[in-house]
């Protein structure tokens, strides 16, 4: 009886090691966890915001809790925030390489994966914004003005942060 036990306690732990175990390992997990090094408090490289003027604008709709708005409008306005628990997607339009810029500036202010840059058209992303589908569009002054998003009435829904760069 006590070998048959024994036999079967070997039988179910081997099983259940090459099931899990193997995975897991493989993953890479373990050594992740392991190493000290977590995601959120890793030190990250954080790239200069570029000089000039720019234009934010959060579109109110998606962001309906007033602490979260709050905290995303001292984000972009070059404040140091706490840690917000809310991911956000930026568009830029993909002829704006200050806004990308920016963008990539801010990025590098948050914890990984928590902003999304996504490059658009500039005509599809100023649809967009008239139909209220978008997170967050950053632009730099000179594309705002010469695409004529502000005239367009696009603020309407919208937080608007017009700022200066360093």
């Amino acid at each position: 009886m006590g070998k048959a036990l024994a036999r079967h306690t070997v039988i179910v732990t081997t099983a259940l090691l090459l099931i899990v175990g193997v995975p897991v390992f493989r993953t890479g997990c373990i050594s992740g966890k392991l190493s000290g090094v977590d995601t959120v408090t890793s030190a990250t490289v954080i790239l200069e915001q570029p000089s000039g003027a720019y234009v934010v604008m959060i579109n109110r709709d998606r962001h309906q809790n007033a602490d979260n708005l709050r905290t995303w409008e001292r984000f972009f306005r070059g404040e140091e925030i706490g840690y917000l628990f809310e991911d956000i997607s930026c568009m830029v339009a993909d002829v704006d390489s200050g806004g990308m810029e920016l963008a990539k500036s801010f990025q590098s202010r948050l914890p990984e994966n928590q902003m999304q840059i996504r490059p658009e058209d500039l005509t599809m992303m100023l649809s967009k914004a008239q139909n209220a589908r978008y997170d967050v569009i950053l632009m730099s002054k000179e594309v705002c003005e010469a695409s004529g998003a502000m005239q367009e009435g696009l603020e309407e829904n919208a937080v608007v942060i017009e700022a200066e760069g360093i």
